[in-house]
């Protein structure tokens, strides 16, 4: 993977502010599961200042995808089983709390539906007021694999444009289900407006 996208060109966009959000404020970077194969690759290059926490389901795919973060020494995961979300969903907020590490979180894993954001970072966001950073990307050229996901893969010597989106802090005084209602346009809009002829800075 790391030989592949090194023979990647990337323009990228939102990295300075999303900086300069990360070393001020508790943040989280939010992605669709999809997007999650370059989100390592990318961030030990372009943002290794940082230290990063991926949260990621105790199964079989997520041990593969908890490998591939652990193998960048900036990498850390948190193994979630499906019988446990509500101690991981207490870990993800004394993360955001103490704000020593940027937490990287799916909102539609483990298993879906794909785009459809489920309640946790939603509600640790209402919990600590944190920025939710979406982090998104597109590539001249990828395969897309026939899991629930649709997981994206860029092809070598393809041209990746990586957007990070301007931050959400949740208002404290919404339900959660409006606040999981206003996260989801977040994120969805920030992946339809991300991306023009003109994505960002070309590295």
């Amino acid at each position: 993977m790391r030989l592949m996208l090194a023979t990647c060109r990337f323009e990228v966009k939102g990295l300075d502010q999303f900086k300069e959000m990360a070393t001020k404020n508790p943040t989280a970077l939010v992605l669709w599961h999809q997007d999650l194969v370059l989100a390592p690759f990318f961030l030990s290059r372009f943002a290794k200042e940082f230290t990063y926490t991926a949260f990621v389901s105790n199964s079989r795919d997520g041990q593969l995808i908890g490998r591939l973060v652990r193998s960048y020494a900036m990498g850390k995961t948190l193994l979630v089983p499906h019988h446990a979300r509500h101690e991981a969903l207490k870990q993800l907020i004394r993360i955001l709390q103490k704000g020593d590490t940027i937490p990287i979180v799916t909102p539609d894993g483990p298993k879906g539906p794909p785009l459809q954001l489920k309640p946790g970072i939603a509600l640790a966001g209402l919990k600590t007021e944190a920025f939710l950073i979406p982090f998104s990307w597109r590539a001249s050229s990828c395969w897309q694999l026939p899991t629930w996901d649709r997981l994206k893969i860029p092809k070598p010597f393809s041209t990746i444009q990586v957007c990070l989106s301007s931050p959400l802090q949740i208002d404290p005084g919404l339900s959660l289900k409006e606040a999981q209602e206003q996260l989801q346009n977040h994120l969805s809009q920030a992946s339809a407006r991300s991306f023009t002829k003109k994505s960002g800075n070309t590295v």
